[in-house]
Protein backbone atom coordinates (compact mmCIF):
# COMPACT_ATOMS: atom_id res chain seq x y z
CA UNK A 1 0.00 0.00 0.00
CA UNK A 2 1.30 3.52 -0.76
CA UNK A 3 0.23 6.89 -0.07
CA UNK A 4 -0.76 8.22 2.98
CA UNK A 5 -3.50 6.32 5.16
CA UNK A 6 -7.16 8.09 5.56
CA UNK A 7 -7.80 8.03 9.19
CA UNK A 8 -11.69 6.30 9.89
CA UNK A 9 -11.63 5.69 6.35
CA UNK A 10 -13.63 2.51 6.83
CA UNK A 11 -16.12 4.57 7.86
CA UNK A 12 -16.41 7.00 5.05
CA UNK A 13 -19.85 6.32 2.62
CA UNK A 14 -19.49 5.75 -1.03
CA UNK A 15 -21.68 6.78 -3.67
CA UNK A 16 -22.95 4.88 -6.38
CA UNK A 17 -24.88 5.89 -9.42
CA UNK A 18 -26.89 3.46 -11.93
CA UNK A 19 -28.10 5.32 -14.87
CA UNK A 20 -30.84 3.27 -16.90
CA UNK A 21 -34.08 3.74 -18.41
CA UNK A 22 -36.78 3.29 -15.40
CA UNK A 23 -38.76 0.78 -17.42
CA UNK A 24 -41.96 -0.61 -15.80
CA UNK A 25 -39.62 -4.10 -14.88
CA UNK A 26 -36.66 -1.68 -13.08
CA UNK A 27 -39.57 0.31 -11.43
CA UNK A 28 -41.24 -2.72 -10.33
CA UNK A 29 -37.80 -4.18 -8.80
CA UNK A 30 -36.69 -0.76 -6.72
CA UNK A 31 -40.34 -0.86 -5.60
CA UNK A 32 -40.18 -4.42 -4.29
CA UNK A 33 -36.86 -3.82 -2.87
CA UNK A 34 -38.25 -0.88 -1.28
CA UNK A 35 -36.07 1.63 -2.81
CA UNK A 36 -37.30 5.34 -2.29
CA UNK A 37 -38.56 6.75 -5.08
CA UNK A 38 -37.27 10.44 -6.18
CA UNK A 39 -39.17 13.45 -5.63
CA UNK A 40 -39.87 13.99 -9.71
CA UNK A 41 -40.56 9.98 -10.22
CA UNK A 42 -37.40 9.88 -12.54
CA UNK A 43 -35.28 7.34 -9.93
CA UNK A 44 -34.84 5.64 -6.72
CA UNK A 45 -32.52 5.90 -4.30
CA UNK A 46 -31.47 4.09 -1.03
CA UNK A 47 -28.39 2.79 1.30
CA UNK A 48 -26.71 -0.01 1.37
CA UNK A 49 -25.93 -1.12 4.60
CA UNK A 50 -22.61 -3.63 4.35
CA UNK A 51 -20.83 -1.68 1.77
CA UNK A 52 -22.06 1.66 3.17
CA UNK A 53 -22.89 3.15 0.14
CA UNK A 54 -25.36 5.39 -1.46
CA UNK A 55 -27.19 4.09 -4.52
CA UNK A 56 -29.16 6.51 -7.00
CA UNK A 57 -30.95 4.75 -9.64
CA UNK A 58 -31.90 7.52 -12.04
CA UNK A 59 -32.55 7.94 -15.77
CA UNK A 60 -30.94 10.02 -18.11
CA UNK A 61 -33.89 12.45 -18.31
CA UNK A 62 -32.92 12.68 -14.50
CA UNK A 63 -29.59 13.31 -15.13
CA UNK A 64 -29.95 15.85 -17.59
CA UNK A 65 -32.61 17.92 -15.72
CA UNK A 66 -30.30 18.09 -13.02
CA UNK A 67 -27.77 19.09 -14.75
CA UNK A 68 -30.03 21.66 -16.14
CA UNK A 69 -30.71 23.46 -13.16
CA UNK A 70 -27.59 23.14 -11.41
CA UNK A 71 -25.71 24.94 -14.19
CA UNK A 72 -28.59 27.28 -14.88
CA UNK A 73 -27.47 29.97 -12.16
CA UNK A 74 -23.84 29.96 -13.40
CA UNK A 75 -24.70 30.67 -16.91
CA UNK A 76 -26.98 33.95 -15.50
CA UNK A 77 -24.10 34.70 -13.72
CA UNK A 78 -21.81 34.82 -16.80
CA UNK A 79 -24.44 36.31 -18.84
CA UNK A 80 -24.99 33.15 -20.85
CA UNK A 81 -28.13 32.00 -22.36
CA UNK A 82 -29.37 29.67 -19.87
CA UNK A 83 -31.84 27.71 -21.91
Amino acid sequence: MTGRPIPQSMNIPGFCYVLCDITPRVREWCVRMDYTPTDDQLGFFFYHKNLKAFVEIMSFDRLLKAAKERNNAFFVKLGLPSK
